[in-house]
């Protein structure tokens, strides 16, 4: 179960990387979320979406109710670095990657 306190620990995270932005597809939506300097709502295409149009409750309920399909890890201009399949994993990488500028 992911909470808001893992949430704000994992965009603190990538805010402090710089540079870093964080994409989560979900199972049972093809709304995506992303973490940046904020969390973000994305349509199918990648484009920003009003939260209230993509999801019927915050980040810390949409992840554990539709479940993580992948979280893709890109750094600066869009590069991919990493691929994890749960929220664990992305802590771990997020631990282990140097700054991205």
């Amino acid at each position: 179960m992911v909470t808001i306190k893992d949430i704000e620990q994992v965009l603190t995270m990538v805010r402090n990387k710089g540079g870093l932005r964080v994409i989560i597809k979900f199972k049972k939506s093809r709304n995506m979320m992303a973490l940046e300097k904020e969390i973000r709502a994305l349509s199918p295409e990648g484009n920003y979406v009003a939260w209230a149009s993509a999801f019927p409750a915050p980040p810390h309920q949409i992840i554990d109710a539709y479940g993580v399909a992948s979280i893709e890890i890109y750094c600066g201009g869009g590069e991919l670095v990493r691929q994890v399949s749960d929220w664990r994993e992305l802590v771990k990488e997020l631990q282990l990657l140097n700054e991205c500028r």
